[in-house]
């Protein structure tokens, strides 16, 4: 099943048309012939100087994706019942994938939208960099294995949705134990099964934090994007993340798909 609804959150403070998540996600829609939701609000309501015309924003983005020849629905007002991460995870839902990125500056942001998601939404979320300017391309996935549930959901995903031609799973030792019986050999020939190519890295750590591992190593094998399970929890409405999902967002590279 490739991917038909595509949902992307964009602050109207640091939504680009051509670039970061809006860019990306515009791209990936193409690639699919994905219809786009796109829900933009201002985050940054408690500065009284500096406003941001939603409505404006929202058409240009609406123009970006058309310019491109995508399908695109626009949502730039919610009811404030309820707080705007939880709106958009209440969007998300609906869709089979969401694009965000992880902008961390301010007491609402794009990172707290971005964990809300993960955790809320019960589909993938893809984090895209605010500098990135590289279009969607339908290439080599990394996959961080770890042989987990997560890991395994976050690689059914990809598969599924995204249906690649190659993927790179890639371990990292010396992080945290990794007790296994699995033959890593079977695990690429099961994935083969699905008409998929397959190999396996083992990566040391060398001193690096894990998100830089992962992504490092996920380039040197020439993946266009990483996919990785979202580890954490909730704890008086705020989230405690794993640490390769806490890296991840605070120095992301790379687009990365995230599922829990």
């Amino acid at each position: 099943m490739a991917m038909k609804s595509i949902f992307l959150f964009a602050p109207a403070e640091t939504a680009l048309g051509k670039k970061g998540p809006v860019g990306f996600a515009i791209s990936l829609a193409k690639a699919y012939g994905a219809q786009l939701t796109i829900f933009t609000v201002a985050l940054d309501v408690t500065t009284p100087e500096r406003h941001t015309d939603t409505q404006a924003v929202a058409l240009d983005l609406r123009s970006a994706a058309q310019a491109a020849g995508v399908e695109c629905t626009l949502i730039t007002e919610h009811s404030h019942v309820l707080g705007v991460h939880e709106v958009v995870a209440e969007h998300a839902r609906l869709h089979d994938i969401s694009v965000i990125g992880s902008q961390g500056s301010g007491l609402l942001n794009e990172r707290m939208v971005a964990e809300y998601l993960m955790f809320e939404s019960g589909r993938p979320v893809i984090v895209v960099p605010e500098a990135y300017d590289a279009p969607y391309q339908n290439g080599a996935l990394g996959i961080a294995w770890d042989n987990t549930p997560a890991a395994a959901r976050a690689l059914g995903d990809a598969i599924t949705l995204l249906g690649p031609e190659q993927v790179h799973f890639i371990t990292i030792v010396g992080e945290k134990p990794l007790p296994t019986d699995m033959d890593n050999q079977a695990l690429v020939q099961v994935v083969a099964r699905r008409g998929v190519k397959a190999d396996h890295i083992n990566a040391a750590l060398f001193g690096r934090t894990i998100g830089l591992a992962l992504q490092q190593e996920a380039v040197a094998a020439g993946s266009h994007m990483l996919i990785m399970g979202a580890f954490g929890h909730s704890r008086l409405r705020s989230f405690i993340l794993g640490s390769a999902t806490a890296d991840i967002l605070q120095s992301s590279t790379m687009p990365t798909l995230f599922s829990h």
